[in-house]
Order: C-alpha cells, then structure tokens, then sequence
C-alpha cells in the first residue's frame, strides 16, 4: 500500500460505515479502471452489517474477480454466510464464470470458516451453483 492509499484508509476510518461506504461507492464506480484500489481499501476499517452488505451488493457486479484478493478483502469484514448471500444474488448466468468464481471464492471461504455451520453453508453453496 502506497501513502496515498495510507492516507485514503485513515481518511475512512475518520467518516461513519455510512459515510465511508458511500464514499467507497462514489469514488470508485464499478465500471472504472480504479475500482479495484475501493476492494484494497476494504479491510482497513470495520463496517457495519448493513454496508457490508452494502458495498458487497455494490462491487460483485463485477463478479468473477480474476483472483482472490477481491474476495479476501470482502471476507476479512464480513461472516461467511452474509457473504455466500451476497454472492448467491450476483451469480453470473454463464457456467464459465461461475466454474471461475468457485475457482478462486471457494478457498477463500473455506479459510474462513469458523465452525461447522460455516462449513455447511459453503458445501450447500457450492451444491447449489454447480
């Protein structure tokens, strides 16, 4: 992380979940080139359950991302069932991107789990979509 991007993450902090989502979601539409620094700025603040939600709804517009940082980021702030929920309303239609979704998410998940209901959440999950 670069100071700049120091400086945006103590900026966050400073502003409200409220406030910081919004600002997430302003400076850093999902159809821009720079989109990607809002899902590297993610982890450095805690959020409220609603932004959370929020800003996952927001940003996996763009689902498959094409590594596991995006989902990392997602996964360090938010509970493994919140985010298969949000996951399972951005499904992508095509089985390409779908088998690249589970590709990359799946593993982050299960690094995530924290107990057996974590565990059976993504198993019914991955059911689900393949």
């Amino acid at each position: 992380m670069n100071t700049r991007q120091m400086a945006l993450c103590k900026q966050l902090v400073k502003m409200s979940s409220d406030q910081a989502a919004d600002w997430l979601i302003d400076t850093y539409p999902v159809d821009s080139d720079e989109w990607g620094e809002a899902i590297l700025l993610l982890p450095h603040r805690s959020w409220k359950k609603a932004e959370q939600q929020r800003l996952a709804s927001y940003f996996f517009k763009k689902l498959p991302f094409s590594g596991y940082r995006g989902y990392e980021a997602f996964a360090s702030i938010m509970s493994v069932a919140s985010m298969v929920g949000c996951v399972k309303n951005a499904l992508p239609e095509d089985t390409a991107r779908r088998e690249l979704l589970l590709y990359y998410l799946v593993p982050v998940l299960n690094r995530s789990a924290k107990n057996d209901s974590d565990r059976r959440i993504i198993h019914d999950f991955v059911i689900g979509v393949s």
